[in-house]
């Protein structure tokens, strides 16, 4: 039994691999699990982009792999500097390998990243802000653009000023998408993340997979 641990800005998601399934998946808030991590056990495996969680994981389970780049990876890392590769992206790049050696995976939560995977390797990708980041942003910056609720929707034109916000979070992450897939039109597409299934209902492309990440933590788990 092994502990998957993804640790986000906003969330952190376990599930516990038992060998052939993943049980008990929980999620919290991140800046709760710091006080109070409900997990504990002798192994586990994390991707985390949260560095101060670091030593509640170490405390919570005997043996604890953190996912990077310098550990033993069933993909291929081709990037600049991969010490600076995001922990979630490499296990995502990782759980690509479930469906085939190549893909793009677009994780839509806090941020959006689109990432490429090519014959086992990961050769980059691109980051936009996510939804709660382009309202926020269109909010603080001007005085009477309102703050708005963080749904997508497919409409167009907005009738209002909200609607047009919405509408136009919309078109960048559709356009976005739009732009890499037809790029690279024989590799398959696959959505993960909190607002991934409505972007792929939108875009009305590829799969969705919420245990992504977790694969990929499998996937990692093999090579070791």
């Amino acid at each position: 039994m092994v502990t998957l641990i993804d640790a986000g800005n906003s969330f952190v998601k376990a599930v516990i691999w038992n060998g052939k399934a993943f049980e008990n998946p929980i999620r919290i808030p991140t800046k709760e699990a710091g006080q109070s991590f409900p997990l504990k056990g002798k192994k586990a495996i994390v991707s985390s982009v949260v560095p101060s969680l670091k030593r509640t994981f170490e405390e919570a389970f005997e043996n604890v792999t953190f996912v990077n780049a310098s550990i033993p990876l069933p993909v291929r890392i081709d990037y600049k500097n991969p010490k600076k590769l995001g922990a979630d992206r490499i296990a995502l790049a990782c759980g690509v390998l479930d469906c085939g050696n190549s893909g793009i995976v677009v994780s839509a939560g806090t941020t959006l990243v689109i990432d490429l995977v090519i014959n086992r390797t990961f050769v980059g990708g691109a980051i936009l802000p996510g939804i709660k980041a382009i309202h926020k942003a269109l909010n603080l910056v001007t005085e009477q653009l309102p703050k708005v609720e963080d749904k997508l929707t497919d409409t167009f034109p907005g009738k209002s000023t909200v609607e047009c916000i919405k509408a136009g979070t919309t078109l960048v992450m559709k356009g976005a998408i739009k732009e890499i897939t037809e790029r690279y039109p024989e590799l398959p597409v696959i959505f993960t993340g909190g607002y991934g299934n409505k972007l792929r209902e939108i875009t009305r492309k590829g799969i969705y997979d919420p245990f992504l990440i977790f694969k990929g933590l499998v996937k990692i788990l093999e090579e070791k």
